[in-house]
């Protein structure tokens, strides 16, 4: 009876274990995955989640609009301060991000991704989230490949990009790296900077007229959301062409403006007077005096506001003739009050300062301004007159 028991035994245990069959799920995650993968793209696994991952690499003969990627090389390599990035080229992260919505915690990113120069080409990276519940994957692989060091180049994303990714990190900071050092140079903030006055509108879209670059049938940012949720619903990552498409020209287009911002800085591009007086107004605003100087200087003609602007800049560097021609030539109320303090404390000549003193006088009446700042520079006038008809009668 031992004998048998023992057979039966053996017999059982050498029998193969048969493997479960896969869950619907399972199958449906399988099928999805061998169609991204049939489009050429990478799929990356994290625990038990997993995100899609595309890559483009562009010689940098190639081009966005009319300039060639080797001349953005060249502009990175320039030590401009405003446009400046203190960091190796490739820890420089030109970067976008697509999203269920505008704002709050319920926003979700679904599509993050950058352009970069690494190994003598540009890379376009793109990070896709299939599912929402699979961000832990999403951000461990994109944190692991920018490293703990990078310099952001967006298009409003200090203020919307960025945050959003702080907000989402925090739901899986226990499972992912930390999230790097960050310098950020929003391009958003610098065209409306130097191209003030210029357009109606600052729209990434907007912006491409300059660089030379116009999308065809493009899918507009808006419907991204749609087209998300509608992949999420069926799977298809055919669904996702056009968002994957207009996302990858948002990161391209920040490569290009990158370089005609710097090109315009560094004078290496002609421009506008308007133009010209923006950028010096831009750059006196940030304390950089001899460049702001060299751009007032290149504007064959100024607004009012601009001679009154660079007068305040000659006088900052105490080159009061200088200061005292473009305060003359703003023709403004404050031009004169400007006149009259150079007048009275540096030429000494305190009835040609009463006579600044009654222009910007005439000058504040016809000017419309707040009730309130009016009476107070009002009554500023009249102590300075009195103060300066008894210096002139001593």
């Amino acid at each position: 009876m031992k004998n048998k028991l023992r057979r039966m035994l053996k017999t059982t245990e050498s029998e193969p274990k048969e493997k479960p069959s896969p869950t619907k799920q399972e199958q449906q995650a399988t099928a999805e995955q061998a169609a991204w993968l049939e489009k050429g793209a990478d799929i990356l696994t994290f625990e038990e989640e997993w995100i899609v991952r595309i890559d483009h690499r562009y010689p940098l003969t190639a081009q966005h609009g009319h300039r060639s990627f080797e001349e953005v090389f060249e502009s990175l390599q320039l030590p401009h301060p405003p446009l400046a990035l203190d960091v190796p080229l490739e820890q420089v992260i030109f970067f976008d991000t697509e999203t269920t919505g505008l704002k709050g915690t319920g926003t979700t990113i679904f599509l993050l991704g950058f352009a970069r120069f690494e190994k003598g080409d540009l890379l376009m990276r793109q990070y896709f989230l299939p599912h929402p519940h699979y961000e832990a994957a999403l951000y461990h692989h994109f944190l692991h490949d920018i490293g703990e060091d990078v310099r952001f180049v967006t298009y409003n994303g200090k203020s919307f990009d960025w945050p959003q990714i702080k907000t989402r990190h925090v739901f899986v900071r226990e499972r992912v790296p930390r999230l790097p050092k960050v310098g950020h140079l929003d391009l958003l903030h610098v065209c409306r900077r130097m191209f003030k006055g210029l357009y109606d509108s600052y729209r990434l879209t907007r912006m491409e007229e300059r660089i030379g670059f116009e999308r065809t049938d493009d899918l507009p940012g808006f419907l991204a959301p749609m087209h998300y949720f509608q992949y999420v619903e069926h799977q298809n990552p055919a669904i996702m062409d056009g968002v994957l498409e207009h996302h990858l020209h948002d990161c391209l287009t920040l490569v290009s403006l990158y370089d005609e911002c710097n090109r315009l800085v560094t004078h290496r591009q002609d421009a506008s007077s308007q133009i010209r007086e923006n950028i010096a107004v831009w750059l006196a605003d940030l304390g950089i005096h001899e460049q702001s100087v060299k751009h007032f200087g290149q504007a064959e003609e100024l607004t009012a506001q601009g001679w009154l602007r660079q007068g305040f800049l000659y006088k900052k560097l105490r080159q009061y003739e200088e200061a005292v021609d473009c305060f003359q030539k703003s023709e403004t109320y404050e031009g004169y009050i400007e006149l009259a303090k150079w007048a009275e404390h540096i030429a000494k000549r305190p009835d040609v300062a009463y006579d600044y003193t009654e222009q910007a006088r005439k000058m504040l009446e016809q000017h419309q301004l707040l009730s309130s700042r009016r009476e107070r520079l009002i009554t500023e006038l009249n102590h300075r007159s009195l103060r300066l008809q008894r210096k002139c009668q001593q």
